[in-house]
């Protein structure tokens, strides 16, 4: 996690150096003299070498301070703890809407081939894959804000005004894991252990959902744990149509405002949260299969016995010398 989160700030950080634009000329408006902005410039640092910045940046960075906003002069920790709650509220409920309705989803798809289920889920999928998110969020907008006016268009920080982001977000999602979710399991029901269980009169239902769903399911975990880390960084798109104060609105708003402190303080989050999310998603794989647990714990076994067998053979060597 360390090195890929000092490679992700190092790249913001260069991104942010070489774009046009002063951000003290932004910050300080069209009436500030030279004198004040060159004050302020020297100030803030700006004006040192690149990797000056970027090293006291770090430096401060392994103290806990991710610095002070150019923009509002407040810490950018408190802005950005402030925004996290909002986004991991969006990428919770999108997940469990996701996961709730792709899984099962697939599986009928895969049990009912080529039939009317398995065209008419294919084709959702399919136009969920498709279709961008902040479309489907405006027309979701459309229908149950304006038209039937069942739910509100903006968020308000209400239960309410979380559900059309959610089910925005959620169906992008659900689209991709059902497709997933389909492919494996149509492997997976076609494989020989599957058949032999039907042969030993197994029901149809047993031998699809107890046997063949686990092992199945795997390249999903794999799909939602991916999706779910891009969500948890920040969805610009779903907090931006909704104007959700998230993760992702927060760094887009920045971003024109070339406040580099804040911009690289939301990287930082969504780098640490990639990683975290990738290792819990291999923990799991442990925990759906327990094939890939009994390997790595025989690879580890393994690895310990040479680092043994090495240990012993080099104090062989000292005692022979």
């Amino acid at each position: 996690m360390i090195p890929v989160t000092i490679a992700v700030i190092f790249i913001v950080f260069l991104i942010m150096h070489l774009t046009p634009g002063d951000p003290v000329a932004l910050l300080l408006g069209a009436d500030a003299t030279p004198e004040l902005i060159a004050e302020t410039r020297e100030a803030l640092g700006i004006n040192d070498p690149f990797f000056v910045q970027f090293g006291r940046y770090l430096l401060n960075l392994c103290k806990g301070d991710f610095g002070i906003s150019w923009y509002t002069g407040n810490p950018v920790s408190e802005r950005l703890f402030s925004a996290i709650p909002y986004t991991v509220k969006l990428s919770l409920g999108a997940m469990l809407v996701a996961i709730l309705i792709s899984v099962p989803l697939g599986v009928i798809a895969s049990v009912k081939r080529n039939t009317i289920a398995d065209y008419v889920i294919s084709v959702f999928a399919m136009i969920g894959v498709s279709a961008p998110t902040f479309w489907v969020g405006i027309m979701l907008m459309l229908l149950f804000s304006l038209n039937l006016r069942l739910l509100p268009s903006a968020f308000d920080g209400s239960f309410a005004s979380y559900i059309l982001p959610t089910v925005t977000q959620g169906f992008n999602m659900l689209a991709s894991i059902v497709r997933t979710q389909r492919s494996s399991m149509l492997e997976v029901l076609s494989s020989d252990y599957i058949r032999t269980a039907r042969a030993k009169g197994v029901s149809n239902f047993s031998a699809t959902y107890k046997h063949a769903l686990r092992n199945a399911v795997l390249p999903s975990i794999t799909v939602a744990g991916l999706d779910f880390s891009l969500l948890v960084g920040g969805s610009v798109a779903i907090e931006t149509v909704f104007a959700i104060p998230g993760v992702g609105r927060l760094m887009i708003d920045n971003i024109k405002l070339h406040d580099t402190p804040t911009v690289i303080g939301c990287m930082v989050f969504v780098s640490v949260m990639v990683s975290i999310i990738n290792l819990l998603v291999d923990i799991l794989y442990g925990l759906v299969d327990p094939r890939i647990k009994a390997q790595y714990l025989r690879e580890n076994k393994n690895a310990g016995t040479h680092k043994k067998e090495k240990r012993e053979s080099g104090a062989s060597d000292l005692e022979t010398v």
